[in-house]
């Protein structure tokens, strides 16, 4: 398979799509960002071009007007919850149009020719079940955000990606985002919640902790600033596997994750969550929304949370709190603005264990140790406190043109100290101290792009040019670690027997209250132009070319004996090139070649070389892929190759960066309703990941370490018609072999969780009452998750939510 990427896809890819690149010019259309959540209206008759302006306005509909066909028409009145496209076809009740969706995702209007067969004032759509929901079997029509190109449909995006909708996030009782990567077929958890560390992922078979890219409402941000998001005050998740570099930005190779913020709803909406995350850790959530206004110019959307108390490991406690504000302003049809602000703070005491084995061979099965047990210290800790406030615009400046605008900045605290279980002899571990001071962070992220929609002849354009860019500012504590020789010391008074855990008082030492300065600061900017092409509604392209500047400063005042700095700039322009074809409305098939620009390594606290940056790395990704809509089903499926430089420490523990690492692989997965009373959410990965050029040459071709080369998972629903409002759920999860060590030698064992679980939802004086109810890990299998966690227990989890 690696072959027949690398021999066939390279050249062809790049062949075809340049012959399909044509001259731009002008014409009418306007290209915006899609909205995929169903929203209460209640729009009176009116101008019909203005009613249909502000829904597309609102919820970023990509609409084709001609003012000549809308001239002296009134709209019908629009009221109740529909999906966006489905109010644009209430308000045309009666007007002789009819919307038409167009090979590229757009939306165009059309007069109903006359004879054909039409339903009147007669409403289809009314119960049509909303994108993303347990109805529609959680398939979404569309992206929110497909980086610098905005919305578009799902199926017409050249990108291996997957939308998990609110709905899924509230049924599967998802309070972290390790609960999403449990159940996508594409993704593979690094470490646990309980770890106390930011988001980290294996995608595409890159495995280092920070290797997953994050981006609020199309906003980039740095990996450590995840945990600042919560799931509770976001609509929808949208993963894109493999690189990312043209849509978003620099990033890593492996994916990213894009955090949709629930925006306001427009009639009156409150819902309040009480549930239990696993062991006695409950929480209490509350979703408020709304007008603000009786004509509804603005809108709000408030989340509260709290959350507290001890998890299915044995004393760890997981504490969480939030409170995030959504507003819009809808200055006019053609403006809107938004506004959104929150507190976020998570505290974690007794983080799960963290094993270091100095040989592999010391390494125990995963069932001599309690996998509810806390073989760290009940004080050990991890503290992270955000504060985070955004504006964005959506301006329709005429037919063609629409301005996009947004900008965010946040300041973060993260502390933490740890012991982590040490292997140095067989049977029995140590508890090192790992102490660290605050860490603050500042940093700010925004874009500005232009979007033009027209044609050249029969050929349609969505072109954009702009610029989005980041920059972040780190400060540490001189006194960052102990110095009364704590640091690296055994807690626990001596070796352990494994199965054993001993809770000992915490050590004497002071960190913290020196000088606090400037440790480093990133910068990156990229500007970028666009666009998606369509011949026919069969073939499409989409072309784009960024230039981007990395900008980077460290001053290593904490491991070196005197500071040492280190600065770096580079630029690089990198090309994104997709072919797609569309042989019937149901199937599309695409090729796409990207590359990724990323940050180079810097190299790490135990190295010769210690605090060294190195320049930025170039990734290269192919892939081609087919998604397709049968019945109420998503199937797509992507084969890749992705080459991404390689750094690791010498013999003489100086850190480098050569070699690369090389991974071919297959993504398949299926989303909705296999039949009526039947939901499945799964599919499977298959990798083929190899180290070339490695620092030991008999290493050459051998898979990286913490890498599973299989995943297999599938969660389902089915829904008991014999008792109206109840679902059984469940899933399997499976994840192959991985090796522990470079030269790999050792491996461990594949192995595969289940889940069951039940939703019962009920009126309760005209409002909905759902529970629900969960238990993963059903058989309480024990598991190495990786080379460094074990496994989580079984965990029941429940909850009861109200809407009214």
């Amino acid at each position: 398979m690696s072959r027949t990427l690398d021999t066939l896809l390279r050249p062809s890819l790049l062949a075809v799509a340049i012959a399909f690149s044509v001259p731009l010019t002008s014409s009418v259309l306007m290209a915006a960002e899609h909205s995929t959540t169903a929203r209460s209206y209640n729009l009176p008759a009116g101008p019909l071009a203005s009613t249909l302006n502000q829904i597309a306005s609102q919820a970023g509909i990509t609409l084709a007007i001609d003012s000549s066909l809308l001239a002296g028409k009134t709209s019908a009145p629009v009221n109740g919850q529909f999906e966006p496209t489905t109010a644009l076809r209430e308000a045309l009740q009666g007007s002789g149009l009819q919307l038409q969706q167009s090979g590229s995702g757009t939306y165009t209007l059309l007069p109903i020719e006359t004879g054909t067969l039409t339903l009147g004032d007669v409403n289809i759509n009314a119960t049509a079940a909303a994108e993303g929901s347990e109805a529609a079997g959680y398939v979404s029509e569309n992206v929110n955000n497909v980086g610098a190109l905005g919305g578009m449909k799902l199926q017409d995006a050249p990108y291996s990606m997957s939308v998990t909708s609110q709905a899924f996030l509230k049924n599967t009782q998802a309070t972290s985002l390790d609960d999403v990567f449990k159940r996508n077929p594409f993704t593979q958890v690094f470490s646990p919640t309980g770890a106390g560390y930011a988001s980290a992922v294996n995608i595409r078979g890159f495995s280092a902790p920070g290797n997953l890219s994050i981006a609020n409402d199309g906003l980039r941000f740095s990996t450590l600033a995840d945990a600042g998001n919560f799931l509770e005050e976001t609509e929808q998740l949208e993963v894109v596997t493999g690189l990312t570099g043209f849509l978003y930005g620099p990033a890593s190779p492996g994916g990213l994750v894009n955090y949709v913020l629930k925006r306001p709803t427009y009639q009156t909406y409150r819902s309040v969550t009480l549930g239990n995350a696993g062991g006695d850790n409950y929480y209490l959530h509350g979703d408020f929304g709304g007008k603000l206004d009786d004509e509804g110019q603005f809108a709000y959307r408030l989340n509260l949370l709290t959350q507290d108390g001890e998890t299915a490991i044995d004393m760890q406690k997981r504490r969480r709190e939030l409170i995030s504000l959504a507003v819009d302003w809808n200055v006019s049809d053609d403006l809107q603005i938004q506004f959104d602000a929150s507190h976020k703070k998570t505290q974690v005491r007794g983080l799960t264990s963290y094993w270091y084995f100095s040989d592999q061979a010391l390494r125990p099965r995963a069932s001599v140790l309690d996998n509810d047990k806390l073989y760290s210290q009940r004080w050990s800790f991890s503290d992270n406190e955000t504060d985070k406030g955004g504006v964005r615009a959506k301006w329709r400046l005429n037919d063609t043109f629409t301005l996009r605008a947004a900008f965010a900045a946040q300041t973060f605290t993260e502390e933490n100290t740890y012991t982590g279980p040490t292997v140095s002899s067989a049977g029995v571990y140590t508890q090192p101290l790992y102490a660290f001071a605050p860490i603050e962070h500042q940093e700010n992220s925004g874009y500005l792009f232009l979007d033009a929609a027209f044609n050249t002849g029969a050929i349609g354009h969505q072109m954009t040019l702009g610029y989005q860019g980041n920059n972040s500012r780190v400060r540490m504590y001189e006194d960052h670690i102990p110095t009364n020789g704590a640091q690296y010391g055994d807690v626990g008074g001596g070796p352990l027997p494994f199965g054993t855990s001993l809770q000992v008082g915490k050590p004497a030492y002071s960190i913290g209250h020196g000088n606090q300065r400037l440790a480093n600061t990133s910068e990156t900017n990229n500007v970028l132009i666009g666009d998606i092409i369509t011949f026919n509604d069969q073939w499409s392209s989409i072309l784009g070319v960024t230039r981007t500047q990395i900008k980077s400063y460290a001053n290593d005042f904490v491991y070196s004996a005197t500071d040492k700095k280190t600065r770096y700039d580079a630029t690089k322009t990198s090309p994104s090139v997709s072919l797609i074809y569309k042989p019937v409305p149901w199937l599309t098939t695409y090729a796409t070649y990207i590359e990724g620009l990323q940050a180079g390594g810097t190299a790490p606290y135990n190295a010769v070389n210690v605090g060294e940056i190195f320049a930025p790395q170039v990734s290269k990704q192919y892939e081609v892929g087919a998604k397709a809509t049968v019945g109420e089903t998503l199937l797509t499926l992507a084969l890749f190759n992705i080459e991404k430089p390689n750094g690791f420490l010498n013999e003489s523990m100086v850190y480098s960066e050569s070699g690369k690492q090389v991974n071919n692989g297959l993504e398949f997965s299926v989303t909705g309703k296999v039949t009526p009373e039947l939901t499945v959410v799964g599919g499977f990965t298959l990798l083929d990941p190899k180290i070339k050029d490695a620092n030991v040459k008999a290493n050459d071709g051998n898979a990286p370490v913490d890498v599973a080369k299989q995943l297999a998972k599938v969660y389902a629903e089915y829904d008991i018609n014999a008792v109206p409002g109840l679902a059984l759920t469940g899933g399997a999860f499976y994840t192959g072999k991985q090796y522990t060590d470079e030269a790999n030698d050792y491996q461990l064992p594949s192995f595969i969780t289940f889940d069951a679980g039940a939703r019962y939802r009920m009126k309760v004086s005209q409002n909905d009452l759902t529970l629900r109810m969960n238990v993963s890990n059903l058989a309480n299998k024990d598991y190495w998750l990786n080379s460094h966690y074990l496994g989580d227990p079984r965990t029941v989890q429940f909850s009861a939510q109200l809407e009214f």
